[in-house]
């Protein structure tokens, strides 16, 4: 009996396994791509100058055939039927007219820990990734109690200026009682 349930393992497990993945297809960096330390250090100089400065200055990073990858600034360029860069543009212009990044102003309660914005910062080619360090109210403890979350933005880089974008960004359900 042993004997043939070891024959059934032997010759059933390959109509049970799982198919093997298929290949990988390397979207990025662009195919041929070579940078020397010094274009790689450059580019990681223009990925950083984003967090670093607002209006005007950040608009002046982009290249006008920006393309954006993030959900939600896709669809707000859809919705005012303007470009990627245009939408770049009106946004980041708009936030250095408020005076600030991205924020949505100061938080009620304990203040977190002071994140890194450059945790990890790398360079391929032309594209360079950047890993932010921040810090998240826990929802399932009391206030104060923050946990460590990480965030990405990659950016392919041409001539030093930014040309693409991606994070992990979702399109966020409205606001309750209105859009």
């Amino acid at each position: 009996m042993k004997r043939l349930a070891a024959a059934f393992v032997l010759f059933a497990a390959p109509a049970f396994a799982q198919a093997p993945p298929p290949p990988a297809v390397q979207a990025n960096p662009s195919p041929g791509c070579t940078a020397t330390p010094a274009q790689l250090e450059a580019n990681r100089k223009v990925a950083m100058e984003f967090f670093r400065v607002a209006g005007a200055d950040r608009v002046a990073l982009a290249d006008t055939s920006y393309k954006q990858h993030n959900p939600a600034f896709k669809k707000r360029a859809e919705d005012n039927k303007v470009t990627d860069y245009e939408e770049f543009k009106n946004t980041f212009t708009a936030q250095g007219q408020r005076g600030g990044g991205g924020g949505r102003g100061p938080a009620a309660g304990p203040t977190p820990p002071q994140g890194n914005p450059f945790e990890v910062v790398t360079a391929e080619c032309d594209v360079v990734s950047v890993i932010h360090k921040n810090y998240r109210q826990d929802p399932t403890a009391e206030p104060g109690k923050f946990y460590e979350v990480f965030t990405f933005d990659t950016f392919r880089i041409r001539n030093g200026k930014l040309v693409e974008h991606w994070d992990g960004a979702v399109i966020n359900p409205p606001a309750a009682g209105g859009r």
